[in-house]
């Protein structure tokens, strides 16, 4: 998600050709809701998602509108392709909790956070592929910046992990691990395959955002594969969370979220899966 804007946030969201929906706290005029009340705040959001690997580039406008009276209430939306006119959807009138409840629904579901966590929804966070409920900006976003392969056509595999080191007082060393089809390890210690699989990215303990890659650009091997992490280093005693993103065929983001036990050269088990 570039950019948001409403009590919130503030800044100006690049790559939009088209006015706003609305000013801040007015009811958007796509809504045909101007004249029926006012936006009910905080509930009020002006959004993009673009992710340029998937040719996605959207705009996003949120509001809950309260009737005059405040017997009403009404989820208005409006979004479509940067350029563009876009689309309207308004559902309602109805009460405000329901009403409240659909656009919180549909915040978390465009952009993989809750609303109360709203305000963590910055630059590089949101989900680019978040109509499923897969993906996630962040993952992605570090594997850009770090030069990885992708997974983008048809015959490729792409496996992805990355772990928070906010802290430097709270680090570790986590491995990706994968078994191909063939019962070939793939990691840190044998980071190219027979079959074509490689490690390309191998981040550690002492990485700002910590990410690894392991990717089949084209013809990956079909079969069974098994994904795995090493706790192989730790400066600390407690759980550290993580997340596996796992992406065929140039299609959507499975994300896997994990926790790495308080255990040095500890293991956990993350998915196993076919790829026919």
């Amino acid at each position: 998600m570039k950019a948001m804007k409403g009590k919130f946030a503030k800044g100006t969201v690049k790559g939009r050709s088209l006015p706003r929906s609305a000013a801040a706290g007015k009811v958007m005029p796509a809504s045909g809701l101007a004249d029926k009340g006012k936006v009910l705040q905080p509930y009020d959001v002006d959004m993009n998602i673009t992710d340029a690997a998937k040719n996605m580039d959207k705009f996003y406008r949120m509001q809950v509108v309260e009737s005059t009276d405040k017997t009403k209430y009404w989820f208005a939306l409006h979004y479509g392709r940067n350029g563009s006119t876009g689309q309207k959807q308004v559902k309602g009138p109805t009460n405000q909790v329901k009403a409240v409840k659909m656009m919180e629904q549909k915040f978390k579901q465009k952009t993989g956070k809750a609303w109360a966590d709203r305000g963590s929804a910055a630059a590089g966070t949101a989900n680019s592929a978040a109509r499923s409920g897969k993906g996630h900006y962040e993952l992605t976003a570090r594997l850009k910046k770090a030069g990885a392969k992708f997974a983008t056509k048809k015959g490729a595999v792409a496996i992805s992990l990355m772990w928070d080191h906010q802290s430097k007082q709270k680090r570790n060393d986590l491995d990706l691990w994968v078994t191909a089809p063939s019962g070939e390890k793939i990691g840190f210690s044998h980071q190219q395959s027979a079959c074509k699989g490689e490690l390309d990215v191998d981040r550690r303990q002492d990485a700002a955002k910590p990410v690894e890659n392991i990717v089949w650009i084209k013809n990956a091997p079909k079969g069974n594969y098994t994904v795995k992490v090493h706790n192989f280093s730790m400066n600390h005693n407690k759980a550290m969370p993580f997340k596996v993103g796992i992406v065929r065929d140039g299609g959507d983001m499975e994300l896997i979220e994990k926790v790495m036990p308080a255990k040095d050269k500890a293991w956990v088990a993350v998915k196993k899966f076919k790829y026919a």
